[in-house]
């Protein structure tokens, strides 16, 4: 699955990748922030977002990428475990929410299943 990583934190990107690529995810670019034209010229299927630090981040950061590509999976990655946090995030455009805190052995098993399931 064309995947578009987007992580702040450009020291996590490697580590990210390599879990994405266990799930079955192509990771086709990365970027530290949300870049809507960039995001739209890689035309991906997926998305995969840390929100924690993001400029303008969390719910507003899902909002904006949502603009940038409506058919795209969105995967949002967050320190938080806060359900109400998740929720916004859904509705703010997010397909799917996880905790960094679920560790790496549960995103990688609920990653495979969105990869499954498309």
């Amino acid at each position: 699955m064309r995947t578009y990583l987007i992580e702040p934190q450009t020291i996590f990107v490697p580590y990210l990748r390599r879990v994405l690529s266990s799930a079955g995810f192509d990771v086709v670019a990365t970027s530290q922030g949300v870049d809507g034209g960039d995001i739209s010229a890689h035309d991906p299927a997926a998305i995969f977002v840390d929100v924690d630090y993001l400029e303008r981040g969390g719910p507003t950061a899902l909002c904006r990428i949502r603009d940038a590509a409506r058919s795209a999976r969105l995967i949002a990655f967050s320190e938080s475990s806060d359900a109400t946090f998740a929720a916004t995030c859904v509705i703010s455009g997010a397909d799917a929410v996880f905790s960094k805190s679920d560790g790496e052995e549960k995103l990688l098993r609920a990653l495979r299943q969105a990869v499954a399931s498309t």
